[in-house]
């Protein structure tokens, strides 16, 4: 399911990826590259506010796979930024260190 949403998402199909992750989150709730990968086609679809929601939900069950947490900090720098709130973009940013 997740390959099959990567190949969505570069196709620029967010949502059939959307689809396919959120049948993927029903067997894995916990998978906190799945909540990424749902974040990165929030994203896609411009739907900043969610791409947030799912980083910190992703960051929340990451544990130790920094690179992750790194990653979701980074995206969350992004939608702040789209969203029009660079200070919560610097502090993202800062967080991604």
């Amino acid at each position: 399911m997740l390959a099959s949403a990567r190949q969505n998402v570069r196709a620029g199909q967010f949502s059939q990826a959307e689809m396919a992750l959120e049948r993927a989150l029903r067997v894995e709730p916990r998978n906190a590259r799945l909540w990424n990968e749902m974040a990165q086609v929030k994203y896609g679809q411009k739907d900043y506010g969610q791409t947030v929601q799912f980083c910190i939900k992703s960051n929340s069950l990451a544990g130790k796979d920094y690179a992750l947490i790194r990653q979701n900090w980074l995206l969350m720098e992004k939608a702040y930024l789209a969203l029009g709130e660079p200070e919560k973009a610097e502090k993202a940013r800062s967080k991604a260190r």
